[in-house]
């Protein structure tokens, strides 16, 4: 008989020992995975919303950026470049441990978007809510207030504006100027920023003003000087007025400046992102215009006159609150009027006797006076001539001072053939009320020429069809239409409706 033996196992104090050997064993390893897991500090990079990876160091990062630019720095002349305004870097305390490279979250950067370099942007807010605020960015903000003083002064005479701003304007003796107020009509900011080096920034005082003033820093177009050219004519033909020909060529002093054939004169049309409001006190001296008076000799015939005396303009000293706009007059207020001298009439002898029909078999024509009148009282300033402003025409001259309801007087003998009286009092600029003219009276004079008188009070005098005289009222002086303030706006028209300049053709003004 075969037993089968079963043995019970004994581990004895060996058998304990093992046991615990491999538990600690466990235990340790279990300890060193337990610890490997413990939350730490990481960097979780975004570029435009987008995660783009981890980092165990975010300033490693920063410093490649710098690091790398150098042809950035160069171009701006700067110390440093930043990361991208998209790029967002967050401190986060996580188990995450899929870090990427500083190297490496790089090259995504440069990939997917554009460093940045520390500006300024400047902020250029209107008045008029439907035009859209300017930014400009600049890289240094210490340019951006002696830019702006010097597109003031590209408007305001320059020696004027510094003795304003320093405080050392002297007292007017007879005639002159004072500066009361210098101000941007615009809300205009600098705010601190970090500028993408693929936009357009500013790096100087001298690109600013000219963006300033032309509203882009691209080469304005040039003229090349010829024999016979003047500062005037050129302004005239390249459709600018003499004070922009002078702003786009700060190197010409003066409409009277000699030019040199074949000399480069800069023809760019100024648009102002900025309006330079100036409001000044002016004492000047104005012509009192004479009157022609007749005196009628029944010894000679009607084809015979002579001047008897000859007319002699007087003189007002004028006190005037005067508001400008990138040099432009807006309104004008007269405060004082004083005469210095009298006028002195012309007095003209004109002959009634009438020749017999038989006498050289024909009558003799009628006395006729050529001579225009002056269509508004004194005492008055011409605030705009005839010539371009901000390439248009303008086509007459604007007569300010005599004030508002002041009368206003037919230059020449003529039929009425165009009269509107159906604007508002007051004007603004975009109104285009009588067709921006507001109440108006256009007369056909009996030399063929036309003759416009605009912006008028709704209390015009003559109607279509009606003869006026010479110095008759046909109305009042008013601010109708497209119009800044209170003034005549007088224009002269050929026989093909052509304006021509009413100090060539009408007055010596």
């Amino acid at each position: 008989m075969v037993k089968i033996m079963h043995h019970k196992r004994n581990f004895g104090i060996k058998g304990v020992l093992l046991v615990l050997v491999v538990v600690a064993l466990l235990f340790i390893v279990g300890f060193a995975r337990t610890s490997s897991n413990k939350p730490h500090v990481v960097y979780r990079v975004y570029l435009d919303g987008e995660r783009i990876g981890l980092l165990e160091n975010d300033e490693d990062l920063y410093n490649l950026i710098d690091k790398e630019q150098e042809e950035i720095k160069t171009r701006f002349g700067v110390d440093r470049v930043y990361p991208p305004k998209g790029l967002e870097i967050t401190e986060y305390i996580t188990y995450e441990n899929d870090f990427k490279s500083a190297q490496e979250i790089y090259n995504i950067i440069e990939k997917k978007s554009t460093f940045t370099v520390l500006g300024y942007v400047v902020t250029i807010k209107y008045t008029d809510e439907e035009k859209s605020p300017v930014t400009i960015n600049v890289l240094y903000e210490s340019d951006v207030e002696p830019a702006l003083m010097d597109a003031s002064a590209a408007f305001v005479d320059s020696k004027l504006l510094d003795n304003y701003l320093n405080d050392t304007q002297e007292e007017i003796i007879d005639t002159g100027k004072t500066i009361e107020s210098v101000y941007f009509e615009e809300n205009i900011t600098i705010k601190e920023s970090y500028i993408p080096v693929n936009a357009d920034i500013i790096t100087n005082r001298s690109d600013l003003t000219k963006y300033l003033l032309f509203g882009t820093l691209n080469k304005q177009d040039e003229y090349t000087v010829r024999s016979g050219d003047t500062v005037e004519t050129i302004a005239f033909n390249n459709k600018l007025s003499n004070q922009e020909l002078l702003i786009a060529n700060p190197n010409l002093s003066s409409v009277n400046t000699l030019l040199s054939s074949g000399q480069k004169i800069n023809i760019g049309l100024i648009d102002p992102l900025v309006n330079v409001i100036e409001e000044s006190e002016v004492i000047e001296d104005v012509k009192i215009n004479f009157k022609t008076v007749y005196e009628d000799d029944p010894n000679r015939y009607a084809s015979q006159t002579y001047v008897k005396t000859e007319g002699i303009a007087g003189t007002n000293r004028i006190t005037e609150k005067v508001q400008y706009k990138n040099g432009e007059v807006m309104t004008l207020y007269v405060s004082k009027t004083e005469e210095i001298s009298a006028p002195v009439d012309k007095v003209v002898v004109r002959g009634t006797k009438t020749a017999s029909v038989y006498y050289y078999n024909y009558y003799p024509p009628a006395a006729s006076d050529t001579d225009w009148g002056w269509p508004t009282t004194s005492p008055y300033v011409i605030t705009s001539y005839y010539g371009y402003r901000w390439g248009r025409l303008h086509g007459g001259i604007d007569v300010s001072g005599t004030g508002f309801g002041s009368p206003i007087y037919a230059a020449a003998d003529g039929v009425v053939i165009g009269a509107n009286k159906s604007c508002a009092n007051v004007g603004y600029y975009k109104n285009t009320c009588g067709g921006e003219y507001g109440n108006y009276v256009m007369v056909r004079t009996t030399t063929g020429l036309k003759t416009m008188y605009a912006h008028m009070r709704n209390d015009v005098r003559v109607s279509v069809g009606d003869t006026v005289k010479k110095g008759q009222l046909i109305g009042t002086m008013g601010s109708s239409g497209s119009s800044t303030g209170t003034h005549l706006h007088f224009e002269i028209r050929d026989e093909n409706n052509n304006r021509v300049n009413p100090c060539k053709v009408a007055f010596k003004c």
